[in-house]
């Protein structure tokens, strides 16, 4: 019993340890990520597709609803492009959960988004979920290596 009640205090002791590293260097992966989704969001807002696809890491890739894979940088800013074509275009996300892997160098965000646009001279308004997959990059900064996102609406015929 004893033994049992030693181990558990050091595995306090460790995840405390580890929780005020966390902490210490800058905050957790989670926030990390969370931070770069928005950071993400809010490129998109400019719509400038070089500085969205600049949050790509080298071997990233994107898969849109109905289109193939974007499976470059340079593939998601002509993905973008498109996108920032759009007339009347605006977009917002929202994480609504962010965890990362026990290795702190891998994690993801999933969350819903909402993008209003002219269609024809008609509003057009379509609402979905997200999933993206982030990595840390040896600079520190927070890439996507995969991003996936699809409507909640009916298909249109």
């Amino acid at each position: 019993m004893r033994s049992k009640c030693l181990v558990v205090a050091v595995c306090l002791a460790a995840a405390m340890s580890a929780n005020a590293q966390a902490k210490k260097s800058g905050g957790s992966a989670e926030s990390a990520i969370r931070a770069a989704d928005q950071a993400w969001l809010k490129a998109c807002n400019t719509h400038d597709a070089a500085k969205v696809a600049a949050f790509m890491a080298p071997d990233g890739a994107m898969f849109p609803p109905n289109a193939p894979a974007a499976t470059s940088p340079a593939a998601v800013q002509k993905v973008f492009e498109g996108f920032f074509g759009m007339k009347d275009l605006k977009l917002t996300w929202a994480p609504t959960a962010v965890m990362a892997a026990s290795s702190g160098d891998l994690g993801f965000s999933s969350g819903t988004y909402d993008l209003t646009f002219s269609d024809n001279g008609k509003p057009a308004h379509d609402k979905g979920k997200y999933v993206t997959v982030w990595k840390k990059q040896g600079d520190g900064s927070w890439r996507v290596v995969r991003d996936i996102f699809n409507s909640d609406l009916p298909a249109a015929h």
